[in-house]
C-alpha cells in the first residue's frame, strides 16, 4: 500500500498515462484519427485497421479494464466525460500499436529483446518512463534504484494485484516507447542530406538580391470580362480530385433555447437563502448543516488571509482589521453569476502552509504495529520502512481525496503520528521532517447555493421550443418560415462530422449530432435536450457522404481560382503592352499607374511568406541589371530589375544541418497519416460514445 499511496499523492500515474498517449501520438495524431469517423452501419464495429475488426464488445471490455486499472492506481473514481474520453483514446491507441505500428516495426526488422527490457527496467539503462515517476525518486528528486527494487519485491506480496497491474502497465509503456524510439531513429538515419544539397542550400541562402519593382494587384472583385467555362471547372476538378477528399459531414441550422433563471426565480431564491443564512448562524453542527444544505461539499482545508485575497468580502470578515471585527457569526452574502455564498468560521489555529513528510503504510489490522512505529520515531528511534512523500499542502490532499492526511499539519517537526485513513482502509504513520513557518489559518463552513431555473421556467422554455418544432412539423421550409415569423436567431453549424461533441458553445451535444447523422437533408428535429439546460430544434441543410467532394460543392471555389489566374494573365498582357518600348522601370511604372518600390536582402532559400513565391523565384533566375517581367504571382503581376547580388556567409553548414533536421522532423510527423492511409484505419467510436 505504501507505494500505491505515494502514486496517488504525487499523481504520477495519471501523468504517465498522458505522457504515454502524447508519446505514441507522434505517429497517430488524435485529431487526425477523429476525422476518420465513418458513416453508421448496422454492425457493431468500433473500428477497423489493417483488415482487423474491433468489435464494440472487445473495445468496451478493454476500456473497462483500463478504467479499473487507472482508478486503482489514481485512487479515485473516473466520473468526468473528459477522463472517460482519455481512457478511450488510450485504448484505441493500444489497438493502433498492435495492428498498425508494431507490424511496420517488425517489417523494418525492429524488436525489443528480453535483455533489452531487463536493462530498461532493472539494469544499466533505466527507461525514462520509470525514471520520471515520482514514486521512484529520492528526496533530492533523483531516480532511486532502491525505491524501484522495493516496489518490484513487493509485487508478490500485494494480494490486491494492483502492484502487478501497474508494473505490467509500466513495462508495456517502456516496450512501446523503446520500439517507437527505434523506429524514429531509423527514420532519422534514413534521411540522407548529401554534401551537394548542403552546398546548394548554403549558396541559395547566402545569395541575396537588391531589387526595384512595381506591381499591379489582381483584385478579388468579380470581373465580367473574365469567363470560366464549365469544361475548365470540370478539368480542374478532375486534375485536383485527390485534394478534394472529405469525410462524411453535415450542415445544420438550429435554434437553441438556453434555460436561465427568471427574475422571479432569482428573487425567490435570494429570499430562501437569507432564511437559510439565519439557520446557518444558529447551527451547532456546521459540517452536517453544509452537507444537508450547500451545493458545494464540506472542505477540510484551512485558509490563510492571503488565500482569501481574491474574495475581499470574506477576507475582511474572517481576518478583520484591528477594531473592525463583526459581531455576526455569518459573513454578508456574496452573489456572483447566480451563485449565492456565505461563510462562518469553524476553527482557527496556527499551522504551516506545507509540511515535508516521510511515511509508512499499514493495514487496519496492524494498528498496534503502526502505533509502535510512531512511538519509536517520537523517541528519536529509526524505522527503515519510511519513504519520502515530499512536501504536501492541504489543498493538494483535498484535491486527491486524501483529506485525512491533513492531520499531518498538527504534528510537530521531528515527530510522528499514526493517521487513520478510513477511505483507504489503511493507517499511515507520518513523520514531519520540515514545515513552513506557522501562520494563522481558519477552517470555514462555506454555504453555497446556485440560483437555478424553476420547474415553471423550464416549462416555459420547453413550450417555446415545442412550439417551433410543431410549426416546423419536420420540414425545413416550415422551419424557415417559423423562425422568420417569430424573429428567432438561427445559428448555422457547417461540416459537422460524426465525432463532433461540441455545437457552438455547448459541450456534450452527442444526442443532437446522433440525430443529425440519422436524418436526411431537409429534416427538422423534435425538441432535443442537452445537459438538461439547452433545448435545440435543428434542421439538416446539407448531407455530404464520405469520399470526393461533389463538384457543385466546390464549383465556386474552383471558379474563383481559375478566374484569378485569368485575371493575372490579362493583367500581365496589359502590363507588357503598356511598357513596350520603354527602357526604364520608372517609366514603365508610370505608364501602368504604379510606383517603383525597393526591396533588399531577397533570398531564394528564404522560407518567409512576406513576398510572392513566384516573384522570389523569378528574382533568383534573373540577370543583374536587366528589366524582367511581367511575372504572374498569386496576388499580382510584377515587373522588376535586380540591382545587385550580394554573397554573404551568414548561412552556415550548421544552419543547413538544422534545416535538414527540421525537414526530417516534418517527414516523421506525417508518417502517421501514411500508416493510417495504408492500414485503412476507420474509427467509429462516435456511434457508441
Amino acid at each position: 500500500m505504501a507505494v500505491l499511496e505515494n502514486i496517488r499523492v504525487k499523481l504520477g500515474v495519471f501523468i504517465t498515462v498522458l505522457i504515454a498517449i502524447s508519446l505514441l501520438s507522434f505517429i497517430f495524431d488524435p485529431s487526425t484519427l477523429s476525422s476518420t469517423i465513418q458513416n453508421a452501419s448496422s454492425d457493431n464495429k468500433v473500428g477497423t485497421m489493417n483488415g482487423k475488426t474491433i468489435s464494440y464488445q472487445d473495445f468496451y471490455t478493454k476500456v473497462e479494464q483500463n478504467t479499473n486499472l487507472f482508478e486503482q492506481i489514481y485512487g479515485q473514481s473516473f466520473a468526468s466525460e473528459e477522463q472517460h474520453s482519455q481512457v478511450r483514446d488510450f485504448t484505441l491507441q493500444t489497438y493502433l500499436d498492435q495492428y498498425v505500428f508494431e507490424p511496420k516495426a517488425k517489417d523494418a526488422g525492429l524488436i525489443v529483446g528480453d535483455q533489452e527490457m531487463y536493462d530498461l527496467t532493472q539494469g544499466s539503462n533505466i527507461s525514462p518512463v520509470l525514471s520520471s515517476q515520482q514514486m521512484f525518486l529520492d528526496q533530492n528528486g533523483v531516480f532511486s534504484r532502491e525505491a524501484l527494487a522495493q516496489f518490484v519485491q513487493n509485487i508478490d506480496f500485494d494480494a490486491t494485484g494492483t502492484y502487478s497491474a501497474y508494473w505490467n502497465y509500466l513495462r508495456e509503456q517502456i516496450y512501446k516507447q523503446q520500439l517507437y524510439n527505434k523506429y524514429y531513429s531509423l527514420l532519422s538515419a534514413s534521411t540522407i542530406y548529401s554534401p551537394l544539397q548542403t552546398s546548394r542550400a548554403i549558396a541559395e541562402n547566402n545569395l541575396t538580391s537588391d531589387v526595384d519593382f512595381f506591381m499591379l494587384a489582381v483584385g478579388y472583385a468579380p470581373d465580367s470580362t473574365i469567363q470560366v467555362s464549365n469544361q475548365e471547372i470540370e478539368a480542374y476538378y478532375k486534375s485536383h480530385k485527390e485534394q478534394l477528399k472529405q469525410f462524411a459531414n453535415r450542415d445544420i441550422e438550429y435554434v437553441m433555447y438556453e434555460v436561465v433563471p427568471s427574475e422571479a426565480d432569482i428573487t425567490d431564491q435570494q429570499s430562501k437563502f437569507a432564511s437559510l443564512v439565519t439557520e446557518f448562524a444558529e447551527s451547532d453542527n456546521l459540517k452536517n448543516f453544509i452537507s444537508l444544505n450547500s451545493d458545494v461539499r464540506w472542505s477540510d482545508i484551512y485558509y490563510s488571509k492571503n488565500d482569501l485575497a481574491s474574495i475581499p468580502e470574506f477576507q475582511s470578515f474572517v481576518f478583520p482589521e484591528k477594531g473592525a471585527a463583526s459581531a455576526e457569526l455569518v459573513s454578508p452574502t456574496r452573489e456572483v453569476e447566480n451563485t449565492l455564498s456565505a461563510v462562518r468560521v469553524e476553527d482557527r489555529k496556527i499551522v504551516p502552509d506545507s509540511v515535508r513528510v516521510f511515511y509508512s503504510m499499514f493495514d487496519l489490522a496492524s494498528a498496534a504495529q503502526a502505533d509502535s512505529v510512531a512511538a519509536v520515531l517520537n523517541n528519536n528511534g529509526e524505522y527503515e520502512g519510511l519513504s519520502e512523500m515530499g512536501w504536501m499542502t492541504m489543498a493538494a490532499n483535498e484535491a486527491n481525496g486524501l483529506s485525512d492526511l491533513n492531520a499531518a499539519f498538527d504534528i510537530p517537526v521531528g515527530k510522528a503520528a499514526a493517521i487513520r485513513m478510513p477511505n483507504l482502509q489503511a493507517i499511515l504513520v507520518a513523520k514531519v521532517e520540515e514545515a513552513t513557518k506557522p501562520i494563522e489559518k481558519v477552517s470555514l463552513a462555506i454555504l453555497t447555493k446556485n440560483i437555478t431555473a424553476s420547474d415553471e421556467t423550464f416549462r416555459d422554455y420547453l413550450m417555446q421550443a415545442t412550439s417551433l418544432a410543431d410549426k416546423a412539423d419536420g420540414k425545413y421550409e416550415a422551419f424557415a418560415a417559423a423562425v422568420k415569423e417569430d424573429n428567432l436567431p438561427v445559428i448555422p453549424a457547417n461540416h459537422i462530422v460524426e465525432a463532433t461533441r461540441t455545437i457552438g458553445l455547448v459541450d456534450n451535444a452527442r444526442e443532437l449530432v446522433t440525430w443529425v447523422f440519422d436524418a436526411k437533408q431537409g429534416d427538422v428535429s423534435d425538441v432535443i435536450t442537452v445537459d438538461n439546460k439547452y433545448y435545440f430544434v435543428a434542421a439538416v441543410t446539407a448531407v455530404r457522404k464520405e469520399g470526393y467532394m461533389d463538384i457543385n460543392d466546390v464549383r465556386d471555389d474552383i471558379y474563383n481560382t481559375l478566374a484569378m489566374k485569368k485575371m493575372a494573365t490579362v493583367a500581365a498582357e496589359e502590363m507588357k503592352a503598356k511598357t513596350q518600348g520603354l527602357t526604364s522601370l520608372e517609366a514603365m511604372a508610370e505608364a501602368c499607374g504604379a510606383t517603383v518600390s525597393h526591396q533588399s536582402g531577397i533570398s531564394f532559400g528564404s522560407q518567409s511568406t512576406a513576398l510572392d513565391p513566384s516573384f522570389i523565384g523569378a528574382i533568383a533566375a534573373a540577370p543583374k541589371g536587366e528589366i524582367c517581367g511581367p511575372v504572374e504571382g498569386q496576388i499580382g503581376v510584377y515587373m522588376f530589375q535586380v540591382n545587385d547580388n550580394v554573397t554573404g556567409a551568414y548561412f552556415t553548414e550548421s544552419d543547413a544541418a538544422l534545416r535538414a533536421q527540421q525537414d526530417a522532423q516534418y517527414r516523421q510527423q506525417i508518417i502517421g497519416s501514411v500508416f493510417e492511409s495504408e492500414a485503412e484505419v476507420k474509427d467509429n467510436r462516435a456511434r457508441f460514445y
